[in-house]
């Protein structure tokens, strides 16, 4: 069993991301000493050879969470290459490029770099903590953070220390089996508006029927909604551009995956969908989509992400809306609408509510590595210094973030396609997981679901 030494201090959060690396990430079984005498991160291997890595963080905040203050984000990040790396350098969020290997009667690594607590600020997301900036919808974007001001959001960097220290370890000698994983696609569907808003009822019919004869000038938009409006009555929904979920399953079963569909399972509120779950339309969905073996989960409302008992509440809706029509899979997994996302206290509401993964993990204005990882984990409720059940399972790419011109407004270029096959392709070269979310209403037109086609089966 691998030993690994740490100082006494910051225990919780020093023991947290040990068990993600180690166990979690690589499979290795180990213990963990703590010991007044150590200053650095001291690793030993059962033949006795040693890793040290150097603690540049924790050891200077002493006192529970003193580490939290918006100062201790670096300003600037080094990048340096070594002989342990798997690409053509890797930056330093903290520590330096310092390495050494002394051959004595135990071959011992003096590494620089300090792995732990820079994995520590990307997968608990403490930044997003201590800079109180946001946007409209109070989100923390991707231009305020670190990675993104410092040119690695697009790379899976805890993966690539992971992939260092598994180097190092090896160079020594580990005797011990490494977790083997494989690459998984994840196909995953925000129902927003599973059918098109405008004719759900005959008052939003003349609301905006009388909007395309007066202000758009257009009787032909006119009788097209009226159409519309008919067919969807008669549950048929072929004049229906946002009801695309056939062919939406078709395309995912033939790239070899099942998609997630998350309904938000209350729009009484303002800012979220334009349906209940009582709704028959909706019922007759969620058996189609269950039929078909696809899975079924929760979109967050938009008041949920900072309200426990809201979120446990619409949880319990979905489940016994699913048990009530015979519809025996569990609700497992959340993604909040809007991507809204508090670091200090989303992770702790969606664990209370129940739920088994989340898949916010990602920023709405930029696609990338939000958590600088591509592999599930369990995550961290910072403030209460300790371990979640609840999984994170993080967003790489939503189409919006890529083509929509509120964000990086690459359109449906060659371009946005390279972008999102880039990041699929760093995932593959990781064995880690390509989370893709495009919306059911972002599917209207040929180039939408050529884009969507390329991209799942590339």
């Amino acid at each position: 069993m691998i030993k690994i030494t740490i100082p006494k201090n910051n225990i919780a959060e020093r023991k947290y991301i040990l068990d993600i690396i180690f166990d979690e990430f690589l499979g290795l079984d180990f213990k963990v000493l703590e010991s007044d005498d150590c200053q650095d991160w001291e690793i030993e291997l059962e033949n006795g050879s040693k890793i040290i890595f150097e603690d540049h963080f924790f050891n200077k905040y002493l006192k529970e969470l003193e580490y939290l203050k918006l100062e201790n984000i670096p300003a600037k990040v080094e990048f340096v290459k070594n002989q342990f790396i798997v690409e053509d350098d890797i930056p330093i969020i903290y520590g330096n490029k310092k390495l050494e290997t002394k051959n004595d009667e135990l071959k011992t690594i003096f590494c620089g770099i300090d792995i732990f607590a820079s994995c520590f600020f990307m997968l608990t997301r403490w930044e997003e903590y201590v800079n109180k900036n946001r946007d409209s919808h109070n989100r923390f974007s991707a231009n305020e953070s670190l990675a993104y001001k410092q040119g690695f959001l697009d790379r899976p960097i805890v993966n690539e220390y992971v992939e260092m220290l598994k180097n190092m370890l090896l160079e020594l000698g580990l005797s011990q089996k490494l977790k083997t994983r494989n690459y998984q696609l994840f196909v995953s569907c925000d129902v927003d508006q599973p059918y098109d808003c405008t004719v759900e009822n005959i008052q939003n019919l003349i609301r905006v029927g009388a909007g395309d004869i007066l202000k758009r000038k257009s009787i032909k938009e006119f009788a097209k909604r009226v159409r519309r409006y008919i067919f969807n009555k008669l549950e048929n929904y072929k004049y229906d551009e946002n009801y695309t979920f056939d062919w939406y399953m078709d395309m995912c079963e033939k790239a070899g995956t099942k998609a997630a569909f998350y309904f938000i399972p209350t729009s009484i509120e303002k800012q979220n969908g334009c349906y209940e779950l009582q709704d028959k339309k909706i019922q007759n969905l969620l058996k189609y989509i269950d039929t078909r073996g696809h899975e079924i989960g929760v979109h967050g409302s938009y008041q949920t992400y900072k309200d426990k008992d809201k979120a446990k509440l619409q949880k319990n809706m979905l489940d016994n809306t699913l048990i009530n029509f015979g519809i025996f899979q569990k609700v497992v997994g959340n993604r909040q609408h809007y991507l809204r996302w508090d670091s200090s206290m989303t992770p702790e509401v969606l664990e209370y509510a129940g739920f088994l993964y989340d898949t916010t993990g990602s920023y709405a204005d930029r696609p990338g590595f939000r958590y600088g990882v591509c592999y599930e984990f369990s995550m961290f409720d910072i403030l209460n210094r300790k371990k979640l059940s609840i999984k994170q399972r993080p967003l790489i790419v939503m189409e919006c973030s890529v083509i929509d011109n509120m964000y990086m407004g690459l359109g449906y270029s060659e371009e946005a396609l390279q972008v999102m096959k880039e990041l699929k392709q760093r995932c593959f070269k990781y064995n880690g997981n390509f989370s893709l979310l495009w919306h059911n209403d972002h599917l209207k037109t040929k180039k939408d679901k050529k884009m969507f086609e390329d991209i799942v089966r590339c």
